[in-house]
């Protein structure tokens, strides 16, 4: 028997038990009845109680797992923090492209785009969206300020870490304040208002502005950092 018929002959059989494999397994699941109230549904009736939030999902991020989402944001600053270590020489931005149709349409971008950012902050709790994302959003244009104006750009290193620096405290403060008023870490301190509004959910709102802070000064600096050449 040479090579080539050996190895059809093992590809064969390993395809037939694969097959054999699935087939049973989706004849396991076939038998297997889902529960009459999931998980989902259990998260959205306690939502609708207790956050108010017309996007579910900002409920679980920011009240059932608040305390994961705090983790998150010192993640991503003790991350900073060691690229700033690292790279505190930088002195000269290595993409300034010094063009004069860039900076045109970085200045009118930039208004937009930052204002597009504070939207999908405040309006977290109603559609998909929230401090994450809008604090990349407004670091974005900063990042074409960057990319339009090389070294004739430098944001104020001193509003950013301020910015960071309160919201961060903020974010602790309505933490502890949730602990010791409430049952949780983020705990409803706050009118819930009514759900569908943009004045909703209680903290959630709160808890998102200071995200939204916090990761748009964070990641500025970290593009800053890093669109800057080493000096050698």
């Amino acid at each position: 028997m040479n090579l080539k018929r050996t190895l059809a002959l093992s590809h064969l059989l390993t395809g037939l038990l694969v097959s054999v494999m699935i087939i049973a397994l989706l004849g396991t699941l076939r038998l297997l009845t889902p529960p009459i109230d999931t998980i989902g549904e259990t998260l959205l009736h306690i939502n609708a109680q207790s956050t108010q939030v017309a996007n579910a999902v900002t409920s679980v991020v920011t009240y059932f797992r608040g305390l994961d989402t705090l983790g998150e944001v010192s993640i991503l600053f003790l991350s900073i923090f060691g690229v700033a270590l690292h790279m505190q020489h930088s002195t000269r931005n290595l993409f300034g492209a010094h063009d004069t149709l860039l900076q045109i349409g970085a200045q009118v971008l930039f208004p937009l785009i930052v204002l597009f950012g504070v939207y999908i902050i405040t309006h977290g709790h109603l559609s998909p969206g929230g401090g994450f994302q809008g604090g990349v959003i407004i670091a974005s244009a900063f990042v074409l300020r960057f990319l339009a104006y090389g070294d004739h750009y430098e944001p104020s290193a001193r509003l950013l870490t301020l910015s960071e620096s309160l919201s961060g405290a903020g974010l602790v403060l309505l933490g502890v304040l949730g602990l010791l008023l409430g049952d949780r870490i983020f705990a409803q301190i706050l009118s819930l208002g009514t759900m569908g509004t943009l004045l909703s959910g209680g903290v959630i709102e709160l808890v998102y502005l200071f995200v939204g802070l916090k990761v748009a000064a964070e990641m500025t600096l970290l593009s800053q950092h890093f669109i800057k050449a080493r000096d050698v």
